[in-house]
């Protein structure tokens, strides 16, 4: 009773200590609201046509297109898809618990070349350079997000952002995930930020802006289950037996990037006020350099191995891998936008954006005591229609080649062209041409007792589509097709990398977002139709869809706007993947899934600028039918039921 107590009681520490620690995050985000100047709303192209700032100009972009601006989203629709596998997009499976390694449920290429030590099975919840959103706000905007589920489930989120006048902007975004999961060795803890601040000179001729990324994920691994808990009668899930029980990868990496550009272009004449004008810059060139560092470390360890679990990775004291890197890099990049005077006091955006770019990124890598050393040297461009121009002629061109170092002669071409036609909808077609190098875990390893060097061949990826959309009747349709050559598959034998996956299939989605009278009935259809030599559909599910009929209305002279309905997702002919904790990768399980749905009830609330959901996750496991697996040996969540809200604050 004693040790009883004892036990208890440090669980109880720990538990306070997280939750000290969200409370710590949430205080700092408060402590950045506190009133400050107000930011001055950003000035029309024409001066001598002022127009009153509108919550319209809160808006954030992506570092790729800063020009195309997207409103803050305030709506209540897909509020109680908190978790990231579960999106408005392709969706993944997870190793049975919230934050826990994920795979996707459809193919996507990646679209990215250059060094990938591996690992990536986590790379769903880390804040990332290209995904990174920067926010232009007339006002201190800051935001608060948590959801708390019965199966001690934590989830927490925060963003800040602020500009005084047009000089200075920062902002910073966090997300805290802690679940300790149902069955042993399932805990998952993530913590993740990045933080930013841009500086532009009062002459518009100068900007300087920074960059810091942090992931953090320490998450046990239990290898699965060993018995079929579906079929057997646990009164406490932890009571099941799972292959490991003292696993746990621990992944930290930094991401900092400093950028420095100068701006040329033209000048106009903008006036303060009747009778006073000034020149401004209407910006044309820019010349940037790019100074990135990243440090990068894995570390997986298992205290009390398995031997017929890891096979030739088995080591009697203990399992291990390390994997540490650090880099440096500098590039180059130019960028021109077409725009032309169109009088004394104003522009005109032109459909035209050619940026180029060129670097180099050092590389010091360690596993397992083995050093190595090496650099890469890149090039690439790109040409894009510039959404300010408001052309309806969509097109861009991206084109990155790698001629010498680890990654030398990976190349990459992606292009995408259309045409938006208003009412009617926009039509893209897109074609990529991928070639890239495996991911170093799958080329080197050492640590005893398996040791491998190989020298595998570049992965080729060939794909073309077209997609069709229409926001105002809310349809989507699209199609895919994809042929892959060269995948490496690790299949957790002595050779581990003995299968090169070949891939002849098409991706297919159909999808819709109506309403009628409040009345929604929202779905989606993937679709993946093997062709000749398609090994690599072994992964994926033949059929995947996802449906949600719920009521939306707003009540108490539209004070209150709430909706409420149901989520449905099937999956049919579908192999979960095995998942290798050591290693971090996935590869064919050739275990059917049965086909059991997956059914949720929602609740979205929204008063003011406060949202708030509450859900039922996977209700048929808790009135009779039997649970799924995941992945292969992961059983999915069983019925839970989870509380969450959003609110936003405007200064």
């Amino acid at each position: 009773m004693a040790v009883y107590s004892l036990q208890l009681k440090v669980k109880r520490n720990i538990c306070n200590r997280q939750q000290v620690i969200s409370c710590l995050l949430l205080f700092i985000l408060f402590i950045f609201h506190l009133p400050s100047s107000i930011a001055a709303s950003p000035l029309p192209k024409d001066s001598t046509k002022p127009k009153p700032p509108t919550t319209l100009n809160d808006t954030w972009y992506v570092g790729s297109e800063p020009e195309t601006h997207h409103v803050i989203d305030t709506t209540i629709f897909n509020l109680e898809q908190y978790n990231p596998t579960q999106n408005d997009g392709i969706e993944y499976s997870n190793a049975g618990n919230f934050g826990s390694a994920a795979f996707p449920l459809l193919f996507r290429a990646s679209k990215t070349i250059g060094f990938n030590a591996g690992y990536n099975q986590f790379d769903l919840y880390r804040y990332k350079k290209d995904s990174v959103k920067y926010y232009q706000v007339i006002r201190p905007y800051t935001e608060l997000a948590m959801m708390i589920g019965l199966r001690n489930e934590q989830y927490f989120q925060g963003k800040f952002a602020n500009r005084h006048k047009e000089i200075i902007s920062y902002g910073v975004e966090f997300t805290r995930i802690f679940s300790k999961g149902a069955y042993t060795n399932q805990r998952v803890n993530f913590n993740g930020f990045n933080l930013y601040g841009i500086f532009n000179s009062k002459n518009k001729h100068w900007k300087v802006q920074a960059d810091l990324l942090f992931n953090s994920n320490k998450v046990q691994e239990n290898g699965g289950v060993t018995v079929s808990v579906f079929d057997s009668a646990y009164f406490q899930k932890d009571l099941a037996p799972v292959q490991l029980r003292e696993a746990e990868n621990n992944y930290r990496q930094t991401d900092f990037y400093l950028t420095s550009s100068y701006i040329a272009g033209k000048k106009y004449k903008e006036y303060v006020d009747d009778s006073t004008s000034k020149n401004v810059l209407m910006p044309l060139f820019t010349i940037s350099h790019v100074f990135n560092v990243e440090k990068s470390r894995h570390k997986f360890r298992d205290y009390a191995p398995k031997e017929n679990y890891y096979n030739s990775f088995y080591n009697q004291d203990s399992v291990f891998n390390d994997l540490d890197y650090l880099k440096l890099g500098n590039a180059l990049q130019l960028e021109y936008k077409w725009r032309k005077l169109t009088s004394d006091t104003s522009y005109e955006d032109k459909n035209l954006v050619i940026q180029a770019e060129a670097g180099f990124d050092y590389y010091m890598l360690e596993q397992n005591l083995l050093k190595n050393n090496f650099g890469n040297l890149y090039v690439g461009g790109t040409v894009r229609n510039n959404t300010a121009s408001r052309s309806r002629i969509l097109y861009k061109g991206t084109v990155k080649y790698y001629p010498y170092g680890w990654n030398q002669h990976d190349f990459l071409a992606d292009a995408t062209a259309g045409y938006d036609f208003g009412k009617w909808g926009m039509f893209t077609a897109n074609f990529t041409l991928q070639r890239n190098e495996a991911p170093y875990i799958y080329e080197r390893y050492t640590s005893h007792p398996a040791v491998w060097n190989f020298n595998l061949p570049k992965t080729n990826t060939l794909t073309f589509g077209a997609k069709y959309q229409n926001i105002k009747w809310g349809i989507v349709a699209e199609a895919n097709y994809y042929n892959v050559q060269n995948l490496p598959v690790y299949p957790g034998l002595a050779n581990p990398y003995f299968n090169l996956r070949k891939g002849n299939f098409v991706v297919a989605h159909v999808g819709n977002r109506n309403g009628i009278k409040g009345f929604h009935f929202d779905n989606d259809i993937w679709v993946t139709a093997p062709l000749a030599n398609s090994a690599i559909t072994d992964y994926y599910a033949l059929l995947f869809t996802k449906h949600s009929l719920f009521y939306e209305v707003r009540v108490f002279k539209k004070v209150l706007w709430l909706a409420t309905g149901f989520d449905l997702r099937m999956r049919y002919q579908n192999n979960p993947p095995f998942y290798e904790p050591l290693t971090g990768a996935f590869y064919p399980s050739f275990s059917n899934m049965k086909f059991v749905p997956q059914f949720d009830f929602f609740l979205n609330l929204k008063i003011k600028t406060v949202r708030v959901f509450l859900k039922v996750d996977n209700i048929l496991s808790g009135i009779g039918l039997k649970g799924y697996y995941s992945l292969y040996q992961y059983p999915a969540p069983d019925l839970s039921f989870k509380v969450g809200l959003r609110w936003r604050f405007f200064e």
